[in-house]
């Protein structure tokens, strides 16, 4: 039997159209490069010029930042891909320890081993707040550093969003390396500002301002703990075990649930307090029949001043955001060229070695960590079958 399409993958069909005929009438204008597709524009030059000229000694501090913070992820995310690998090679990681993240018609996210697909909306507003911001600050640099640009515009590599920056190879070649360092590192600088501002806003802003004191219980098992002790949907729990029940965004992030901190570490026949509607409830952990862990029967939701569930949906969203804004930065400062990572790598390299030295070195450190990379991905499917 034929079943009509959900509304959300209508919208992505529409979308898609819609793409189509503005490349159509736009086609004069838009170059096609095998799986990719440019629009060059005037207008993101002059933005970037004008954003640069405000005050060129700011961007050109701020990006001296970026080096640092560039040079410490290069560090620090080459020294984690090598535990990751060891820690694979012993058996500790069973899965693989990266994921490629899809777009899906679905409107829920699901993953399964290596992959996690999200919905599509999600996942292109999601992308273009990585690859946008991240070529204009390339660009906004290289203009304060009066590195000319040779071309500005929008793309799209197969269904990844974008924008591009191309500076004056030659001129910035030329330019002292602290020039380029600053240009190299400004991409990656400008996503993990975004994750920083993000973070905070959620963290010590929005929460604080709509998130109430407690939880409120959507659903209490038959028969289960929280049941036998007299709980019912609908209440409101403000303390267990005479702590006050109050929520964070570092909790809603973490993935551990609200009350991890007092009931997440309780073993079967532990007694817990907890008080609801200003009642004292006791409440015996039991053993779940199912998976063995320890069990109460109950499913809740912060108290919020705003609707719920479209809080979470723009949590969720802007959460996604800022985990994969330094997920994409961090790969992008490994020492793998051409990464950026790899280009400031490629530019030290080149001030103190010869020119033959400097490409045998920066390519044998790209192909090894290419294969580590390979490996955290695969490498515990090829052990499973070992």
């Amino acid at each position: 039997m034929f079943e009509i399409p959900d509304a959300y993958f209508l919208s992505v069909v529409a979308f898609f159209a819609l793409l189509a005929l503005v490349i159509y009438r736009d086609r004069k204008n838009i170059e096609f490069h095998s799986i990719v597709i440019m629009r060059r524009t005037e207008r993101f030059r002059g933005f970037i010029d004008r954003v640069a000229n405000i005050s060129p000694r700011f961007w050109r501090i701020a990006s001296t930042f970026g080096i640092l913070m560039g040079v410490y992820m290069m560090f620090y995310g080459s020294w984690l891909l090598l535990t990751t690998a060891r820690s694979i090679i012993i058996g500790v990681i069973k899965q693989p320890a990266l994921q490629l993240i899809l777009p899906t018609t679905a409107s829920t996210a699901s993953s399964s081993p290596g992959v996690m697909f999200i919905p599509f909306w999600f996942w292109m507003i999601t992308i273009a707040s990585i690859l946008v911001p991240h070529e204009l600050m390339h660009g906004i640099i290289a203009r304060a550093e009066k590195i000319r640009l040779k071309s500005v515009g929008l793309l799209l590599l197969l269904i990844f969003p974008g924008a591009f920056v191309e500076p004056d190879e030659k001129q910035l070649q030329k330019a002292r390396l602290l020039t380029r360092l600053r240009v190299f590192a400004a991409g990656t600088f400008a996503n993990f500002s975004i994750a920083l501002i993000i973070i905070g806003l959620f963290a010590f802003v929005l929460w604080p301002a709509v998130a109430g004191t407690g939880i409120v219980l959507e659903t209490v098992t038959d028969g289960s703990p929280a049941a036998l002790a007299g709980l019912a949907p609908g209440q409101l729990i403000t303390a267990v075990n005479e702590k006050p029940v109050t929520t964070s965004y570092w909790e809603f992030t973490g993935g551990r649930g609200y009350l991890y901190e007092e009931v997440g570490k309780v073993a079967e026949g532990d007694r817990l307090s907890f008080v609801a509607d200003g009642k004292e409830y006791a409440v015996e952990v039991a053993k779940n029949a199912e998976s063995g862990a320890p069990y109460v029967g109950i499913t809740y939701k912060p108290v919020m001043s705003v609707p719920v569930g479209e809080f979470f949906t723009f949590a969720n969203l802007f959460t996604m955001i800022w985990v994969f804004s330094l997920a994409v930065g961090m790969v992008n400062m490994l020492p793998i060229y051409p990464l950026d990572g790899g280009l400031m790598f490629e530019a030290v390299a080149a001030k103190y070695l010869k020119k033959r030295g400097t490409r045998v070195i920066t390519r044998l450190v790209t192909y090894a960590l290419v294969l580590v990379l390979l490996f955290d991905f695969v490498g515990p499917w090829i052990i499973n079958l070992l």
